[in-house]
């Protein structure tokens, strides 16, 4: 895909989610002057009413805004976005008023990730805030750099203390703050505490020994504790997770852009590992700019991390000249736009949370601005400057990660993983290397025993991983732990224990996967799958599971060498161009 993106490919879509957003508008009968979108709750709701805030912005400020397609004019969508923005800052500790939860929001560890992510929002209309505005956004920027400065105690580590993304938005908060407000009493504090942030971001082991000076001092002296590992890999929210890689990665996008906007010098903390970060996050995306979380997902598929990939895009386009990465740019709009047509009204994910919106407001609304603002950055970034990649940056043909027992190859035809620090472990995939459409997660060719309890996780007791010339050999232990079963003070049992053994061979093309279960209390089993296999079906691939195919059936043998014709997810899979898989499981 060589068309250059514009912003009116942003405005298509967030044109349309104006009307859809109107029923999630909300003014406090006290306070008319006030607005707020979703529930107005602290945390959660207050950075949704700010991402909100943002995209309402930048379409009242966008010359090409059309007022046709959103339904309302110009002046209307920015008096909104003043009237958001007017309460996100009334109901801070510094305002005059409250979340509708009753509570004032702000001086904690994530407070500020809202503020940064509506600030370019700020920027697209600052020339319509009145006085009042001006003087209580500065009271409640300086508020939090001046708690962030004295109060919060910079942490970093590995597994434990794994706070990469928060201390990367804490660091830009505060180098932003800086450059809003240089005559603040504070400013060079907020600089010296925002590097310290900054470079225990992205910070990896090998920083805690170098020499090498940043920003007036060695490296080893910034170091509070490394992050990623030094291959790279993230552990955060416990498991490898790619998607918070990118959300690491956006926030230097943010503090980036902010200074190509405002014609600022960034601090020379910020890009540090940023561009070996960026290698391996585009070896984890598929061509058409899904993600490939090859650790797993504990979240909803292909939203906020995958939508914070935008301004992530940018920044590998603007700053690092990856062309590739406007390649994935607009292959995703074409994805959104095919969502949001499946949705009839506008909005971007109702077709397919529907359900989510009733029982949680809170969190459908906080996904549906995730992807609004991330639009909006986008919108906004693309209309104030050129961004284009110009080169070709590689992605990793081969990659491996000793502490989450993780592999990775990707050939001509196909991308294998393995991963026993997963989000729901152990997991491997064998994919066409285009086939984001068939990548799903959840315990993937592993097999699962399930006993009369209602919960099960399969738990890694021992790993050992082989990596070679296109392709890897992984072996290790699992043992399968239920919990909640229906008698009362029924204990938590192992109620499997085996051995998983799987080889993705160096002909481009096939996997080999041999296990065997062992019944810890048979009598409590109730069902065994020896190979699961699971395919998406869903609006990413036209409701249609095609994976792999011999002839539109897939036989495999079992142990007992009895051919066994096998039925995946209650329908038949084919593809034209199949993948070799073979299989040999047994349970006793």
């Amino acid at each position: 895909m060589n068309k250059q993106i514009q912003s009116r490919d942003y405005l298509t879509l967030l044109e349309g989610w104006l009307r859809s957003a109107e029923e999630d508008l909300y003014t406090p009968p006290d306070r008319p002057d006030l607005l707020c979108y979703g529930t107005g709750y602290d945390h959660w709701g207050v950075q949704t009413n700010q991402k909100a805030m943002a995209t309402y912005a930048v379409l009242a400020a966008d010359p090409a805004f059309d007022p046709d397609r959103a339904g309302y004019s110009r002046e209307v969508v920015r008096e909104k976005a003043l009237k958001l923005l007017r309460f996100s800052l009334a109901s801070h500790l510094e305002g005059d008023y409250h979340c509708l939860d009753g509570r004032r929001w702000g001086h904690t560890w994530i407070s500020v990730l809202g503020l940064e992510r509506m600030m370019h929002g700020v920027e697209a209309i600052r020339n319509y805030l009145h006085d009042d505005d001006e003087k209580l956004l500065r009271r409640v920027l300086l508020s939090e750099a001046d708690w962030l400065t004295d109060k919060y105690e910079i942490r970093a580590g590995l597994v434990e203390n794994n706070r990469p993304e928060s201390n990367l938005w804490n660091g830009c908060f505060l180098h932003q703050v800086a450059a809003l407000y240089p005559d603040a009493p504070g400013v060079k504090k907020y600089q010296e505490k925002g590097t310290a942030f900054l470079l225990n971001g992205l910070s990896l082991p090998s920083d805690g020994l170098s020499e090498e000076v940043v920003s007036g001092r060695k490296l080893k002296e910034w170091f509070v504790g490394a992050n990623f590992f030094q291959s790279l890999a993230l552990n955060h929210h416990g498991y490898l997770n790619v998607g918070y890689m990118v959300i690491c990665l956006s926030q230097v996008a943010l503090l980036h852009f902010f200074c190509r906007t405002s014609g600022l010098n960034p601090p020379e903390a910020l890009y540090r590992h940023a561009a070996e970060l960026w290698a391996l996050v585009k070896t984890f995306t598929f061509p058409d700019g899904r993600l490939l979380r090859i650790g797993g997902d504990t979240r909803i598929r292909y939203c906020y991390c995958q939508d914070y990939a935008v301004p992530v895009w940018l920044f590998a386009a603007d700053y690092l000249g990856d062309e590739e990465a406007v390649s994935y740019e607009g292959h995703w709009l074409k994805t959104l736009a095919t969502e949001v047509a499946a949705g009839g009204d506008g909005s971007f994910l109702r077709a397919r949370l529907r359900g989510l919106r009733t029982v949680s407001p809170l969190y459908y609304t906080r996904l549906e601005a995730d992807r609004a603002v991330s639009l909006s950055m986008g919108a906004y970034w693309r209309r104030v400057l050129k961004i284009k990649g110009w080169k070709k940056i590689a992605g990793l043909s081969q990659w491996a990660d000793a502490y989450h027992g993780a592999c990775f190859q990707k050939g001509e035809k196909r991308i294998v993983s393995f991963c026993w620090q997963a989000a729901q472990p152990p997991q491997l995939l064998c994919l066409p290397s285009a086939g984001s459409t068939f990548a799903e997660w959840r315990e993937n060719l592993a097999g699962r025993v399930f006993s009369l309890a209602r919960y099960h996780r399969q738990e890694v007791l021992q790993h050992q991983e082989i990596v070679f010339s296109g392709g890897f050999l992984v072996i290790g232990q699992t043992r399968i732990q239920a919990s909640s079963f229906i008698a009362e003070g029924q204990i938590d049992l192992p109620v499997s224990q085996g051995w998983l053994v799987a080889a993705a061979l160096p002909d481009d093309r096939t996997v080999v996967v041999m296990q065997k279960q062992v019944a810890c209390h048979s009598q409590h089993l109730s069902r065994v799958q020896g190979l699961l296999l699971n395919v998406p079906n869903d609006i990413f691939n036209h409701c249609r599971r095609v994976y792999y195919a011999e002839r539109e059936k897939l036989k495999l043998r079992g142990a007992s060498g009895q051919e066994r014709i096998v039925r995946f997810n209650s329908s038949w899979v084919n593809v034209d161009d199949c993948l070799g898989l073979a299989v040999v499981y047994g349970c006793s």
